[in-house]
């Protein structure tokens, strides 16, 4: 193999290297008395913090393009982007972690060792084009989710969201596999390129037969996709298995996977060129279902957590409605409604993090476990912490679709794109379920601002709202609202970018 080529994977390689030195020092460090809780915590967190800076600046400065084999991993200018993309956001999220981590005394220095091993299966999912490296990949970010899911040993909530993960996690894999093998007796090949290839020809006249299994073998694997995406019909793990993890794990589910995930999903629609009649109303009406299901089962929730569970599987929804078009202009929107979801992801987790750090500091509710949050925790809210009120208002408002943020300039997206390809009645059905969603956005910022306080008081919560050791995630958080505040009005860069992205998928 060229040595050359295996230089454009050296961030890659760096990172891997990275993770094996950062375990064992840290384990030696960790079964050391001299330190302890949280001095380990924090310097773990530095340590991930500039692993990822530097990944970041080698993805950066990498200007070697090339392919390893047949394909099996590649890389160019748009994907060293995407992952740049992603890295950012994985940096992001291990600050929110971390945040729930001190509040909540854990010393569990392992679980970062498994967070970057999934980030390097994710990094590679991005890379391949390959449905056997795809599965390698997965299995990799998955096995550490199955751990993470189940880490809290003193919680039979925990464990059972674990076993479930695992047990729903394993089921997909098979029929993942089964789908590949589909794929790969009618064709030959399992690689993106060579499948784009032969689908140039008519395969009908070849045989019936050989469209036939490739056809469920294509089905297979799109709802393995979908699946790992918690979109409707093939959702039923989710709410069950993010509500009953641990918070960080549930942070780290729910943000982290979309963007490699939705990006191969791309990638395997486009090399699909003879199979376009078939797939486009499967991937609209599970979508579809996906806001309707996801949209009307929230409104009965009174918890928080789940509440946002099943607020982003709606959410899921239009970006599998937006990739039914198989169009260019659907995967920009897409990609742009993807970009906005994931800002909009870190804001609501890192404000539910921020709500039990300054319950605990005023020793309102707190055990060591944290508690479930519900609606009337947030009770009169506004009296206590007007600032925060009104960024759970521009949070809301911008997952719900109200304009003038760019929630609803994302959802608009995708409804016009729907409507050039003539799906009336489709949009119309997506544009009510999106007015029903906006009900209990409502409803949460009926009961912060005109509900009296019900279950816990507050008193000290404006005066803990500036302390030090907040600082980095409030900035944080304040840069992400003023991002959703400021791209309405000037969407452009973030919409070529999206563009960007889409044609490297072809």
């Amino acid at each position: 193999m060229d040595t050359f080529i295996l230089k454009a994977f050296l961030p890659e390689t760096f990172f891997s290297l990275a993770l094996l030195f950062q375990l064992i020092v840290n384990t030696k460090i960790v079964n050391d008395l001299k330190y302890n809780f949280p001095l380990i915590e924090k310097e773990v967190l530095y340590q991930n913090l500039f692993i990822l800076f530097i990944l970041v600046v080698f993805l950066n400065d990498l200007k070697i393009e090339g392919y390893l084999g047949t394909y099996l991993l590649h890389t160019d200018a748009t994907i060293s982007f995407v992952k740049q993309m992603f890295v950012v956001v994985c940096a992001l999220v291990i600050v929110v972690i971390h945040q729930s981590h001190l509040f909540q005394k854990i010393n569990f220095t392992e679980f970062y060792s498994l967070f970057f091993l999934s980030v390097l299966g994710l990094l590679l999912m991005i890379s391949t084009s390959d449905l056997l490296m795809f599965y390698l990949a997965m299995e990799t970010q998955a096995l550490c989710f199955y751990v993470i899911g189940s880490s809290n040993r003193s919680s039979l909530f925990s464990i059972e969201a674990g076993l479930k993960y695992f047990i729903s996690g394993s089921f997909i894999s098979g029929m993942y596999l089964l789908g590949v093998s589909f794929i790969y007796s009618s064709l030959g090949t399992i690689n993106f390129n060579d499948i784009a290839l032969l689908l140039t020809f008519d395969l009908v006249s070849y045989s019936t037969d050989m469209l036939f299994f490739f056809t469920i073998g294509v089905i297979l694997v799109i709802v393995t996709l979908l699946f790992k995406l918690a979109c409707a019909p093939f959702h039923f793990w989710s709410p069950d298995v993010y509500d009953g993890a641990p918070l960080y794990g549930t942070i780290l589910f729910s943000i982290v996977p979309k963007i490699p995930l939705y990006f191969f999903l791309i990638k395997f629609i486009n090399t699909l060129n003879q199979l376009t009649d078939v797939l486009s109303p499967i991937l609209l009406y599970c979508g579809i279902s996906s806001i309707v299901i996801g949209t009307f089962f929230a409104l009965s929730q009174t918890r928080l957590k789940r509440l946002i569970v099943y607020s982003s599987v709606a959410q899921t929804g239009f970006l599998i409605v937006s990739l039914s078009t198989m169009s260019l202009t659907g995967y920009t929107n897409s990609i742009f409604f993807l970009i906005i979801y994931t800002i909009t992801s870190l804001l609501i987790w890192g404000h539910f993090v921020i709500f039990y750090l300054f319950s605990f500091k005023t020793n309102t509710f707190f055990r060591k476990e944290s508690n479930s949050l519900f609606l009337s925790t947030m009770s009169n809210l506004f009296k206590y912490n007007p600032l925060w009120s009104f960024f759970f208002v521009v949070i809301f408002f911008s997952i719900g679709g109200i304009p003038p943020l760019t929630g609803f300039l994302s959802k608009m997206l995708i409804v016009f794109s729907l409507i050039t390809k003539e799906y009336i009645v489709e949009s119309i059905i997506i544009v009510v379920a999106s007015s029903v969603s906006v009900y209990y956005y409502i409803r949460m910022l009926k009961v912060m601002y005109f509900e009296p306080i019900k279950k816990i008081q507050l008193e000290e919560f404006k005066i803990n709202y500036a302390e030090n050791e907040l600082n980095i995630l409030l900035i944080i958080l304040i840069v992400l609202v003023l991002f959703l505040l400021v791209t309405f009005y000037n969407p452009t860069t973030i919409l070529l970018l999206s563009q960007m992205i889409g044609l490297a998928t072809f």
